[in-house]
């Protein structure tokens, strides 16, 4: 018995002295290695929204509630678009005849998200972006 004890005794002293795999993955140096911080805007304010089509081909784009579809051209940027975390800005992109895309979503200033639509992607079909009411922002 005592054999059993002293051996769950030092594995547990061994898993509590050797750093975790979650531990190690966590440490960084800034500025190199570090992930960047998940984008969030501050929950409440106005968030102006850039939509730029980096395709080949014309895509369509529809801000939920707000507005009907609007082609976008290669290369053209989207008039305006507005929302807010209170009613949960979302905006929806496809290419009519189904070419799979997807979105790189980024904050060139605190309260400006500027989503530019690729090729490419895993699902044919729509993509989306949601801006949660927390501020965090999800696209899809």
């Amino acid at each position: 018995m005592w054999k059993i004890r002293s051996g769950w005794i030092m594995l547990s002293a061994i898993a509590l002295l050797s750093p975790s795999p979650a531990l190690q993955a966590q440490s960084c140096t800034a500025g190199s290695s570090c992930p960047p911080p998940p984008l969030q805007v501050i929950p409440g304010q106005l968030v102006r929204v850039e939509v730029i089509n980096r395709t080949p081909i014309p895509i369509q784009i529809e801000q939920l509630y707000a507005t009907g579809p609007m082609y976008l051209n290669p290369g053209e940027i989207s008039p305006l678009l507005f929302g807010n975390t209170i009613r949960n800005f979302s905006l929806i992109f496809w290419e009519p005849t189904g070419r799979k895309l997807f979105a790189n979503v980024f904050q060139p200033e605190e309260q400006v998200l500027r989503i530019e639509i690729l090729p490419g992607g895993e699902i044919e079909g729509e993509g989306a972006v949601y801006l949660r009411n927390d501020g965090r922002i999800d696209v899809f």
